[in-house]
């Protein structure tokens, strides 16, 4: 599973292992229970390292 970095929102700052089904399309949409949001991928797409490994940076959707 791809690691997700989450900049800005409720998840700033988790790293995250999403199923590659979920990263199909340029948003990426949290819907509870404990909270909601949206994230896009950042462009230019960026990765960098974190603990678990090299994940990729997408940004809360305002």
């Amino acid at each position: 599973m791809p690691l997700i970095s989450h900049w800005g929102g409720p998840r700033h700052g988790e790293v995250d292992d999403v199923p590659a089904e979920r990263l199909a399309s340029s948003v990426l949409v949290y819907d509870g229970p404990r909270w909601f949001g949206v994230y896009e991928r950042f462009q230019p797409v960026q990765t960098h390292d974190t603990p678990q490994g090299p994940a990729e940076v997408w940004v809360v959707r305002e």
